[in-house]
């Protein structure tokens, strides 16, 4: 039988890096994926998005999809909402991962590059602090950081709020352009600067993995708008380019397996790792061995292997809890759009309400673009005829600020593998997630925090919505650091699983607190640490 050195469970976020640090420092890797790629890659001959809206006779093709696949979301409580291009994110998830309730909104992805594909590219650096009480190590994490900042083009933060985006850590790349909404509202924060920080409030410009000053993510930065809509050679950090480029630079020492869907593994006395999967295209159940498994598919797929693995039936979760609040500037009504706007994140907000640089709840505001208004329309007690013309007027004065709330892990919060023998895995997942009333208080007060600053910047908030939890896609915890060794699923901060020899975790399963800021900077710098203390570097 062929003994790989190391295999690698996982392309998205995580996994793409793992492979990526293995490769530059020498070594040779496997990576098992199940890999699903784009089949319906929709082009348009125009080059940005205003041109494809005022010109583009077959736009309908690249923006909804030929069958009008994007708006069947419609009717799905807090959907994810991907254009047509973006679809093979979730396909054949239904199919493989099996869910038993429907109060937790598990998002996952069985494709190449993983979630990353619809990734909203916020970049956030975790300080000493947020990193203390999640269980990492302070100082591998923040080089690990500095690693990310030289291969990965992070643009915008550098301003009063610097020290919550990037941690005042490095100089970020310029921001992308302001639109015209954005603009407004930014000048007011900093015009009402010191006011808000008396109120524990900070307010400054995005940091985003797109690169702006050069071509780090595959090319320089144009304010067209399309980072949404095209995933290769773009502007935007994308870990299907990382696969893509190992797989086109490194024939000897990378080696890609897709249609993999990792089962188990198995420490064999040898201390050799053995990796069920199975195969997608064929249903055959295939065998993989390693010297080192490094598993990097992300906190829920994660938990699924190992909980096989280990015949442990329950684990901990943790998952970011969302709102959002639509709001508009009333000066800004009836405008006529200027061309230019973004569909990326302009501005965070950050409520430090301990002003410890610990508990801190993140609000990202949007502009809206006038392609999504379908998705207002439903909500107007209006026809569609009359709602259509309304949000004309309303369009340009719309936006949207998304908050992540700062999760710490809780009695009763946990997922559970069920056997069920209808499922092509044999198992579903169940997931048990009550807030406590304390919790929900914090919320409330928290986007009520919201609605008094956006009023403070001149846009009125129209309502709060708070998803369903697992709407944010912020997931971890589900095996939280701990360094007691009797403990089949126990792991320490370098990655370890303690019980084996050889089989290391590098996602955000042991993270034992989310920040409300978003984490996936976090967990790449997690990522790359972990690898280098696999390979010894």
């Amino acid at each position: 039988m062929e003994i790989n050195d190391i295999i690698v469970i996982g392309s998205g976020c995580c996994g793409s890096i793992v492979a990526k640090t293995i490769i530059e420092n020498g070594g040779k890797v496997t990576l098992l994926d199940v890999g699903i790629e784009q089949t319906k890659k929709y082009t348009s001959p125009e080059n940005n998005f205003v041109d494809i809206r005022s010109k583009d006779s077959e736009q309908w093709k690249y923006l909804l999809g030929e069958n009008f696949e994007a708006l069947k979301v419609l009717n799905t409580e807090d959907p994810l909402h991907l254009t047509p291009n973006r679809f093979f994110v979730t396909d054949k998830v239904s199919e493989f991962y099996h869910w038993i309730d429907n109060t937790f909104n598990g998002v996952e992805s069985l494709a190449i590059g993983g979630l990353g594909n619809a990734w909203g590219l916020g970049s956030y650096i975790y300080s000493k602090e947020e990193l203390l009480k999640t269980g990492l190590p302070v100082n591998e994490i923040n080089q690990a950081y500095l690693w990310l900042h030289k291969h990965i083009g992070i643009s915008g933060g550098n301003d009063s709020a610097a020290k919550y985006s990037n941690g005042n850590l490095f100089q970020a790349q310029n921001a992308i352009p302001l639109d015209y909404n954005g603009e407004r509202l930014y000048k007011k924060s900093q015009q009402f600067q010191k006011k808000f920080e008396a109120q524990n409030v900070y307010i400054g410009r995005a940091p985003l993995a797109v690169s702006t000053d050069n071509d780090l993510n595959g090319e320089k930065h144009l304010a067209n708008d399309l980072e949404f809509y095209e995933i290769e050679n773009a502007s935007a950090f994308r870990p299907i380019n990382i696969i893509k480029d190992l797989i086109k630079k490194h024939e000897v020492s990378f080696n890609y397996i897709p249609n993999q869907l990792v089962l188990k593994f198995i420490e064999l006395e040898d201390s050799t790792i053995k990796i069920e999967s199975l195969n997608i295209k064929t249903n055959i159940i295939e065998i993989n061995y390693c010297k080192k498994l490094i598993i990097a598919s992300g906190a829920l797929a994660t938990a699924r292997i190992v909980m096989r693995s280990t015949n442990i039936t329950q684990l901990p979760i943790l998952c970011n809890p969302y709102s959002y609040i639509p709001s508009i500037q009333p000066k800004l009504l009836g405008s006529k759009n200027d061309g230019y706007q973004t569909g990326l994140a302009q501005l965070s907000i950050y409520y430090d309400k301990e002003k410890a640089n610990t508990l801190i709840a993140m609000g990202s505001v949007y502009s809206y673009r006038a392609l999504m208004n379908y998705r207002l329309l439903r909500e107007f007690p209006i026809g569609m005829n009359d709602g259509t013309k309304l949000l004309k007027y309303l369009q340009p004065a719309l936006n949207i600020t998304g908050i992540f709330h700062p999760e710490e892990s809780g009695n009763g919060k946990n997922i559970s593998l069920i056997n069920d023998s209808s499922s092509r895995t044999g198992d579903k997942l169940k997931c048990n997630y009550p807030l406590s009333e304390t919790e929900k208080q914090e919320i409330e007060r928290t986007t009520k925090k919201y609605k008094s600053v956006l009023r403070k910047l001149g846009t009125l908030p129209l309502m709060v919505k708070h998803n369903k939890i697992g709407s944010s896609i912020h997931y971890g915890g589900t095996l939280p650091f701990n360094e007691n060794y009797n403990n089949p699923i126990a792991h320490n901060s370098d990655g370890k699983l303690l019980k084996y020899k050889n089989v290391y975790i590098a996602d955000g399963s042991g993270f034992k607190f989310l920040s409300g800021k978003g984490l996936t900077l976090t967990l790449m710098a997690y990522a790359h640490h972990v690898t280098k203390k696999v390979i010894g570097k």
